[in-house]
């Protein structure tokens, strides 16, 4: 073989690898590119956001529409005053049975399920009780309550409150005039849950869904580069009680996963000696009595002894449902409720500060004491 061929051999050569080098790159940038898509929306008192993850940010904006659109729909569903059929039930539900919806019919089961679990901790009865303190549906954190009389909470409190279902015809019944039914403390993690179905079907990567600190994520099909598998977890900080700006730790969040925090610092009032009302803040006030919107629904108070508890799950609305129960039930109760159940953990902070994980969070490095 002669030199001109040897160098047209090399050449041919060279361009072969280039080729292969420049295909293997577009194959790795194809193979790596993802959209991630952001939207936001106020529903249901809050910031509802979603962040999601696909090939295609077009197919992402489509399943983040519906998602929305599924959201708008349940919001309206679950409005206690609202013509939904959960409006229905709070103005004819004493008189005669309610035809229920699908999707309120299987939250207030899921809510009786939690009241019997909690003891009563939980309770979905006790919307004119919440009233009475001002934690009407429209309030915000712009807004002041009230502190009702011993005289207008006494017979709420003692009235007993049931709501009776007819699983077959799908109505239900309240027992008394004491009764209006909130799922406040239930429905946010329901729709939030019914989101990421949706988020599902549409066969995204990953995604995350806030609805007001009520949080699932999941993370289905993971960006793979060649073997390399991309499975970072999410990350969530849990928010200090006590200050706006800061986090007590930061929680890594696997698959798919579900977070919910109740705290005393949502919705809130502080009341003075004279009980002159002032807003809600995140900081406690000097010579001020906090009252929020978490009742008790045996005294009709606003629980003490714990000022935040958050509980991770695997949905939405068991993370919801037990962050109330928990925070109602305080300390020892609460945590017992945490591990008696299985795939739930949780984070409690006391009113004196401290700091308490469940077994499966000893690990995680958390503080003791608020910072």
């Amino acid at each position: 073989m002669d030199r001109v061929t040897v160098r047209r051999v090399l050449f041919a050569l060279k361009i072969s690898i280039f080729v292969v080098l420049a295909l293997s790159l577009v194959f790795l940038y194809l193979q790596g590119r993802v959209a991630v898509v952001y939207e936001e929306q106020y529903l249901l008192g809050t910031y509802f956001r979603i962040k999601a993850q696909s090939r295609s940010r077009e197919h992402a904006q489509q399943a983040i529409r519906e998602a929305f659109s599924e959201a708008q729909r349940l919001s309206e569903e679950f409005s206690r005053i609202g013509l939904g059929s959960l409006g229905e039930l709070n103005r004819r539900g004493v008189s005669e049975p309610v035809q229920l919806s699908r999707d309120v019919f299987i939250v207030l089961e899921a809510a009786a399920r939690y009241r019997q679990l909690s003891e009563g901790a939980f309770d979905h009865t006790i919307g004119k009780i919440i009233d009475l303190w001002g934690f009407t549906q429209e309030w915000d954190r712009a807004g002041v309550g009230r502190i009702p009389s011993d005289e207008e909470l006494a017979p709420l409190v003692a009235e007993q409150r049931e709501v009776f279902l007819d699983p077959t015809a799908k109505t239900a019944r309240l027992a008394n005039p004491a009764i209006e039914v909130d799922l406040g403390g239930i429905a946010k993690g329901y729709i939030v849950d019914k989101v990421v179905e949706i988020l599902k079907k549409h066969e995204l990567d990953r995604a995350l869904v806030d609805a007001g600190g009520n949080i699932r994520v999941f993370n289905d099909r993971p960006r793979k580069v060649l073997w390399f598998e991309d499975r970072r977890p999410f990350r969530i900080g849990v928010q200090h009680p006590r200050d706006e700006q800061k986090i007590i730790g930061v929680l890594e969040l696997w698959g798919d996963r579900a977070l919910a925090t109740s705290g005393d610092y949502q919705r809130c009032f502080f009341a003075d000696a004279l009980n002159n009302i002032f807003p809600c803040r995140y900081a406690d006030e000097p010579d001020k009595i906090r009252y929020h919107h978490i009742i008790d629904p045996k005294t009709g108070q606003p629980a003490r002894g714990l000022i935040s508890a958050t509980i991770l799950a695997p949905t939405a609305m068991e993370a919801d449902a037990l962050s109330t129960a928990v925070f109602v039930l305080g300390e020892q109760k609460g945590l017992a409720l945490i591990e008696s159940l299985p795939n739930v953990e949780g984070i409690l902070v006391t009113s004196d500060g401290r700091i308490i994980v469940s077994s499966g969070l000893k690990t995680i490095d958390f503080p003791t004491k608020l910072p």
